[in-house]
């Protein structure tokens, strides 16, 4: 009901009827007869057809323009919500149970995937929904959804979720030795990470760090981790690339041993054709040395982002071996391994066996050390009525 309020909505927005779902009518309503592009700053393109992009990214930044941009923005969110978390999830299901397919070669990176239903992608945030209210005076409604919330353990089991804590980002120091970033985690973690992160970038007490600061830090740090240009950063900052390109540069400057990391393998790829992750994995990019500058950039933003996500997947699957041989060989645990999401895994585990289950934490944490920074393995116990730590 709500789509469909929506799709009215939207159409009585633009001043005409068309396809929300259809990125090309999209573009036709807010570019060409709105134009929107006119009344803001440059609008990002797409990468492949260079056509304006309707990304959420670009529909945030025009929101406050025209109501269109907010209506669609909700419509997706619903459309999601029905499509994933309801349509796509009870076509999967099986007597009451869902199994999900995972692939070992499904990412370039090492990192497990899974389809049929994609469990990694359920969000672990609550979404928000106004369900409106045409009666005068009546105020709208707010309906929160938590997609996670549909998944509970079997009677007399208790979800257990072991979180690899900033893996990427420990990883990075163990390969950067950058002495800022390994002081980061060779104290004892009295603040947040991206807190304490934000604070040595900025050079300000950590009290005086705001949330814009710490986000971005945390985005910045993450855009070296993954590869992301700067023309992606200045998307999710809501800045220019100009912008962009100066916070990643003086970012570099601060973390001095990132920036010559980031460098040699860069080098080290362009010398060899590969790069490969900490346990000797290999990942071939072809256009390191293509003549085309924005393939070359690509593989060499790739080339990074394989070195650092790459190992966090090596080190991880040693944990899901280790843990998975550790209850096969016990006499008495029956824990079941469910799912891999992202840096977490999770498991079903007896009631009766929580705390011995738990013991296990300690053989983890030593097949998975790396130089002299402790990888952090936390343990949450997740009640019946969720999916997953909130962390």
């Amino acid at each position: 009901m709500r789509l469909k309020e929506l799709e009215q909505e939207a159409h009585r927005a633009a001043g005409q009827q068309f396809l929300l779902t259809s990125s090309s009518q999209l573009r036709e309503v807010l570019f060409e007869k709105l134009k929107l592009h006119m009344l803001c700053e440059k609008v990002p393109r797409t990468e492949m057809q260079h056509l304006q992009s309707t990304s959420e990214v670009v529909l945030n930044k025009l929101q406050d323009l025209h109501p269109l941009p907010k209506i669609i923005l909700e419509y997706r969110q619903v459309h999601k919500i029905k499509s994933t978390y309801v349509d796509g999830l009870l076509s999967c299901m099986k007597k009451g149970f869902i199994s999900s397919t995972w692939n070992q070669t499904g990412t370039v990176t090492g990192r497990l995937s899974a389809k049929h239903p994609n469990i990694q992608g359920i969000s672990k945030h609550p979404v928000q929904i106004i369900k409106k209210q045409y009666v005068k005076g009546k105020e709208n409604e707010i309906v929160t959804i938590s997609p996670r919330t549909l998944f509970v353990s079997a009677e007399g089991y208790t979800f257990l979720a072991a979180d690899f804590s900033h893996i990427e980002l420990r990883i990075l120091a163990h390969l950067s030795c950058d002495p800022e970033l390994l002081k980061l985690f060779q104290e004892p973690e009295t603040t947040d990470v991206f807190t304490t992160l934000a604070s040595q970038w900025r050079d300000i007490p950590s009290e005086q760090v705001k949330h814009a600061d710490r986000e971005q830090a945390k985005r910045v740090v993450y855009s070296v981790v993954y590869g992301a240009g700067k023309e992606r950063l200045a998307g999710c900052l809501g800045i220019t690339p100009l912008q962009a390109g100066q916070f990643i540069e003086s970012f570099l400057v601060k973390y001095k041993k990132i920036h010559d990391f980031t460098k040699k393998t860069i080098e080290q790829c362009h010398n060899e054709g590969y790069v490969v992750s900490i346990m000797g994995r290999k990942r071939h990019l072809p256009n390191i040395n293509a003549r085309d500058y924005r393939l070359r950039t690509q593989a060499e933003r790739q080339a990074v982002n394989f070195v650092v996500q790459g190992s966090a997947a090596d080190l991880c699957k040693m944990a899901m071996v280790e843990i998975f041989t550790s209850v096969a060989i016990s006499p008495t645990l029956t824990a079941r391994f469910v799912a891999q999401i992202h840096d977490e895994l999770l498991f079903e585990v007896e009631d009766s066996q929580i705390h011995e289950f738990s013991d296990r934490r300690s053989d983890v944490d030593i097949i998975i050390q790396i130089q002299v920074i402790p990888v952090k393995v936390y343990f949450a116990f997740i009640s019946r009525c969720q999916f997953i730590s909130e962390n």
